[in-house]
């Protein structure tokens, strides 16, 4: 297969896209201040974060998301733009920057900060940094491994399970089945129109990606008169995607290397990539390149791999070694420091959570990894019988915590205390503490049994 650059491909789609049924103006070449750009959404992506960068961002408290002051200004220097917004619209009613949001947070690009006298903010990382030194065809795979290994679908799409993974292989290989040009008629197709009923935007992010076109169905829109609703008559593939699904099909398939999809079915530290539980034989493909990023390796037929040798760090291990240090805060006056070993069991950590804030520990508890309560992702008490990851079998070290990293320790099913667990240092040293114990603690817990 030939080795094409970014620019060739899109070239390539340019030329074709004539063709399509709808066309997407956000894939063309684009120019400012004479840097080229292969795609307008490595452009466009670059001004949401620069916008962060320069200005204060505040998000809300309850969906964290952005306040909806910055979103016209952000909204502007977008080429795809939200339309039908009024100075009143939410987030989740500007889909372009929404998706954006998603994957800077998942990318570690951005961080949510909250800090004593302001209210929580969006803050670039140092990865931005990295990220500014790749080239413009790495960006791009960044991008799409962070949408395809990292981001939370069910949470973009604001619904509880992930239902697009279900039946997005069967879209893809129909697509990829039909001869150039035909595409998938969603409109005369019941079937598939109700199983992607729900999808809404997420049509649009393949289509950003320059994956494939879609047309939309205003009709139906206009049914439902909801502005988050969104439905297409028919994709077509795009000759950029025809080369690209096959591999997200086959050896980057979403079972193995969509990492919320693989916690929500019980895995704590799932390795992008790696065997499925219980799989005994993992498929092998020739065609990977070692000397490429891991993700990237699949795509060494597709890109010149002198464009994509290079991306951020992931920092994924199976097994962090070391001492931890939590803050465990159950409102902003009451919160306690403490100090384990990554030896220890997330149970140990329960232990002394319930010892810092004086509880009996009569009652079942959960720690809810993604700070979401009652989600999927959850290390659950050694008495729960729910059949999710049991706390007294899961070592701290191999959670794949970082430094930053919050979550979610919910204590009692019935009164439902909750706390918000941070990890505050990770310390690789030769002498780690034997038993676990609290470095620091500022006022009480809640009163457990109020009526006495």
């Amino acid at each position: 297969m030939e080795q094409l650059s970014m620019d060739s491909l899109f070239d390539d789609f340019c030329e074709s896209k004539k063709d399509a049924t709808s066309k997407t103006k956000q894939i063309l070449i684009n120019q400012q201040n004479g840097k080229s750009y292969p795609i307008s959404l490595v452009r466009d992506f670059n001004e949401f974060i620069d916008y962060i960068e320069q200005h204060s961002v505040q998000i809300t408290k309850t969906s964290e998301y952005i306040s909806r002051k910055y979103l016209p200004m952000i909204n502007e220097r977008m080429s795809v733009k939200a339309e039908g917004v009024t100075a009143h619209s939410q987030q989740e009613y500007y889909p372009y920057i929404h998706f954006f949001y998603y994957i800077a947070l998942a990318g570690r690009l951005v961080e949510k900060v909250s800090l004593n006298s302001t209210k929580p903010q969006l803050k670039v990382s140092e990865r931005w940094n990295l990220f500014s030194k790749l080239t413009d065809t790495e960006k791009y795979l960044f991008m799409l491994e962070t949408f395809w290994v990292d981001v939370n679908w069910s949470r973009l799409l604001d619904n509880k399970k992930n239902a697009v993974h279900h039946i997005l292989p069967d879209i893809f290989g129909k697509l990829v089945g039909e001869s150039l040009g035909s595409g998938i008629q969603l409109d005369e197709n019941p079937l598939l129109s109700n199983l992607t009923f729900d999808w809404h935007h997420f049509f649009l992010y393949f289509e950003w990606f320059g994956i494939w076109n879609c047309e939309k169905d205003q009709e139906r829109i206009n049914h439902y008169g909801k502005k988050s609703y969104y439905f297409v008559k028919n994709i077509l593939l795009s000759p950029f995607g025809e080369k690209v699904v096959p591999v997200l099909l086959e050896s980057r398939n979403l079972e193995e290397w969509n990492l919320p999809l693989r916690r929500e079915y019980g895995e704590v530290n799932p390795l992008p990539g790696s065997k499925l539980p219980e799989v005994e034989d993992p498929k092998t493909y020739s065609n990977e390149e070692e000397n490429l990023p891991p993700f990237y390796q699949a795509f060494s037929d597709i890109f010149d791999k002198r464009e994509i040798g290079n991306t951020i760090p992931r920092s994924e291990r199976a097994y962090t070694p070391g001492v931890y240090t939590f803050k465990v805060a159950y409102d902003k006056y009451s919160w306690c420091k403490v100090v384990l070993s990554a030896k220890h069991t997330m149970n140990d950590l329960h232990d002394i959570i319930i010892r810092a804030f004086q509880l009996d520990d009569d009652h079942l508890y959960s720690f809810f990894m993604d700070g979401i309560k009652w989600s999927r992702e959850c290390i659950v008490s050694p008495n729960d019988i729910s059949g999710d990851t049991n706390a007294a079998e899961t070592t701290i070290g191999s959670v794949g915590l970082r430094l930053g990293k919050r979550f979610l320790y919910l204590f009692d099913y019935g009164a439902e205390w909750t706390f918000t667990v941070t990890v505050k240092k990770m310390e690789e040293t030769e002498t780690e503490p034997l038993k676990p114990y609290i470095s620091e603690k500022r006022g009480n817990g809640p009163e457990q049994y109020f009526w006495e």
